[in-house]
């Protein structure tokens, strides 16, 4: 520990020294930028290579310009910020924040609208029913065949009725409209989002105590994403990916009656009414096949010759009658992060122990 300090001391001295020969006397902001970009730049984990040694060669010619001033210090200490916060892992973010604040929006809106209709549809039905009365009344009023009139005013009922089982129809394209919106995964509306699958799962558990239908849950996790996928291809390739797995998920859930959702980050879950042998072997097929697939780059728009392929890492639970939502989650997790220990692309079952909570 001495040894470290007394080299911390000489590196700091060091820095004085020269930090004094090119003017700038008894400075200890300029010797906090000079150490930063010696030491911690490249420490720096969320930067690229390029871009700590692009930092780095900035921060350090400004130093020998021998300007001391206050505005060239201002200078360096928006090219430090600047390049923390634009690089890919904040971008990551600033498009995922977008995706999401365009989801609210969205939503806010179709809310509003759903009021609105619903206030000009409860007018509307005054109208219809104020109009009805009125033309009843008239008819009633007639002098007439009695026979006739029961007729004419059988004819309004129908026409009102049938007015309003169009608007019934209406109304119930607008609630799955609804529904889709608030319930999708707003940068992959293939699937559901995470709001939903904890809705899902606890219904599905109430179920379970009611029929006692088996009830698993995969978790699915891609193999080394931000390495593979993000890091060497970029965050909008590594989105485009997300989005081809998640109609994989979707495709697969619609034609074996799963459940899919999206959990967090690149994690996703399918739910379904079966036993643990065969949530194995629906898991088995789905990271099979998607590490046969091939998904294809896009540069401005057009597909590019270069492949990316991925692969997953399958944890799966069977349900068990005193477990939580969360228990059930957890031990999907757990099995999942068995297979990332044992070397990824694989699948494991979670096992109960003594049928303890987890």
């Amino acid at each position: 520990m001495k040894k470290l300090c007394a080299k911390q001391n000489c590196e700091i001295k060091n820095a004085c020294e020269e930090l004094q020969k090119l003017g700038y006397k008894d400075s200890s902001d300029w010797m906090a930028i000079l150490l930063f970009a010696r030491n911690i730049v490249k420490s720096i984990s969320i930067v690229s290579a390029n871009k700590k040694k692009k930092l780095q060669k900035v921060i350090l010619s400004r130093i020998a310009n021998k300007d001391s001033s206050k505005d060239n210090y201002r200078q360096v200490i928006k090219e430090i910020e600047t390049t923390m916060t634009d690089n890919e892992v904040t971008s990551s973010w600033k498009s995922e924040l977008t995706s999401y604040r365009n989801y609210s929006d969205l939503l806010a809106k179709q809310v509003a609208n759903f009021i609105n209709e619903t206030i000009s549809t409860e007018n509307c039905k005054d109208k219809i029913i104020s109009n009805f009365g009125k033309e009843a009344l008239e008819i009633l009023s007639y002098t007439g065949e009695s026979a006739s009139s029961i007729a004419t005013i059988s004819q309004l009922i129908s026409n009102m009725l049938e007015h309003y089982k169009e608007e019934a129809n209406k109304w119930k394209k607008k609630a799955r409209q609804l529904d889709k919106i608030v319930n999708v995964d707003p940068l992959l509306p293939t699937i559901h989002n995470r709001r939903a699958l904890d809705q899902y799962i606890q219904k599905s558990i109430e179920n379970f105590k009611l029929d006692n239908k088996p009830l698993s849950l995969l978790m699915i996790d891609v193999d080394d994403f931000k390495i593979n996928v993000n890091d060497m291809y970029g965050h909008q390739i590594g989105d485009d990916v997300l989005r081809a797995l998640a109609k994989i998920l979707n495709l697969y859930a619609s034609n074996y009656n799963f459940f899919a959702a999206r959990y967090g980050g690149d994690e996703f879950v399918l739910v379904g009414n079966l036993n643990i042998e065969e949530a194995l072997h629906h898991a088995d097929a789905i990271r099979f096949a998607i590490q046969n697939y091939e998904f294809k780059t896009r540069i401005r728009d057009k597909i590019s010759q270069d492949i990316v392929r991925f692969t997953v890492s399958v944890g799966i639970a069977e349900y068990h009658g005193d477990w939580t939502a969360e228990d059930f989650l957890n031990a999907a997790d757990k099995a999942m992060y068995h297979v990332k220990s044992e070397g990824k692309n694989n699948v494991s079952q979670f096992c109960v122990v003594h049928e303890s909570k987890l």
